[in-house]
C-alpha cells in the first residue's frame, strides 16, 4: 500500500469517495428499474449496470478502507451527509421516465470512463490498478447507453422530444461532475493525477460526437469555478432522499454484511 503524508492521504480519500459515492448512488437510483423497464432486455441490461456500479462502489471503498483502517460498509453507509462527496446528478430524481435515466447514465458514464482511463496513470498503483481494470467494464456501460440514446433520437417524433428534454434537463447538474473535491491540487503536486484542467473540455467533446451522431442538439455549460455542489458535502432534498433509503438497514443493524 502506498504510503503519504497526512494532508494527501486525506486528499486522497476525498477522491476516492467522490468516485465511490457516485457510484454507489447512480447503482441505487438505477436499481429502482428493475422489473419495470420499457421492454425486457432493457430491464435485465439496466439492472446489470447498477450492479457494476454498486460493485464498482465496494471496490473503491475497500481501497479507501485500507488508508481509514474502517470497513468498506462503515464508509459506505455510516457518515453524515455532508461526508458524501457525490455530484447531484446522481442523485437527482427521474420520475420514473427512461428518458431521464438514459440521460442521466449518458452523462454520468461518460464521465467515469474518462475519469477512470486517466486515473489508470496515476503514479498511487493501487488506484492505478483498480481504475484499469474497471475501465475495460466502463466501456461497456458507455456504449450501451449511447446506443440507447440514439435510439431514443431516432425513433419516434416524441422520443426524440423527450430525450432531447431529458438531457437538457440534467445538463446543469452534469456539469457539477466537475467540481474537484478538497485538496484535489495537493493530488496534483504530488503527481498522483494529473491536473484536470481540460477533462471537462475532453468529456464535453465525447458527448458532444453523441449528440451529433444522434441529431440533437444540446447545449451543456462548464460549472462557474464558484459554484459548490455535492463535491462540497452540499447536496439537494433527492439526495437526503437516496441517502435515507440507502442507511435503513445500516441504522437497524451496523454489523449487516454488504
Amino acid at each position: 500500500m502506498s504510503t503519504f503524508n497526512e494532508a494527501t492521504q486525506q486528499a486522497a480519500i476525498n477522491l476516492c469517495l467522490s468516485i465511490a459515492d457516485d457510484k454507489l448512488f447512480l447503482g441505487h437510483r438505477n436499481s429502482n428499474w428493475t422489473g419495470i423497464a420499457p421492454i425486457l432486455e432493457a430491464d435485465i441490461a439496466f439492472s446489470s449496470l447498477a450492479q457494476d456500479d454498486i460493485a464498482h462502489a465496494s471496490a473503491i471503498y475497500e481501497l479507501v478502507g485500507s488508508l481509514m483502517g474502517d470497513s468498506a460498509d462503515d464508509i459506505a453507509y455510516g457518515r453524515k451527509p455532508d461526508a458524501y462527496l457525490c455530484a447531484d446528478i446522481v442523485t437527482k430524481d427521474d420520475g420514473f421516465d427512461w428518458a431521464n435515466a438514459i440521460a442521466r447514465q449518458f452523462y454520468c458514464n461518460h464521465f467515469d470512463l474518462l475519469r477512470f482511463e486517466r486515473l489508470s496513470n496515476s503514479s498511487w498503483s493501487e488506484l492505478a490498478a483498480l481504475c484499469k481494470r474497471l475501465v475495460v467494464e466502463q466501456h461497456i456501460q458507455v456504449n450501451h447507453i449511447n446506443d440507447w440514446v440514439m435510439q431514443l433520437a431516432t425513433g419516434t417524433t416524441e422520443s426524440k422530444e423527450k430525450i432531447a428534454h431529458a438531457l437538457n434537463e440534467y445538463a446543469n447538474e452534469a456539469s457539477m461532475m466537475f467540481e474537484t473535491p478538497y485538496g484535489f491540487e495537493l493530488l496534483i503536486e504530488d503527481g498522483i493525477v494529473n491536473s484536470s484542467s481540460d477533462i471537462f473540455d475532453a468529456w464535453h467533446k465525447r458527448v458532444s460526437e453523441q449528440f451529433n451522431r444522434a441529431g440533437i442538439e444540446i447545449e451543456v455549460k462548464q460549472r462557474s469555478v464558484d459554484a459548490q455542489g455535492g463535491r462540497s458535502g452540499i447536496h439537494s432534498e433527492d439526495f437526503n432522499e437516496s441517502l435515507r433509503e440507502l442507511q435503513a438497514v445500516y441504522r437497524e443493524d451496523p454489523t449487516a454484511a454488504w
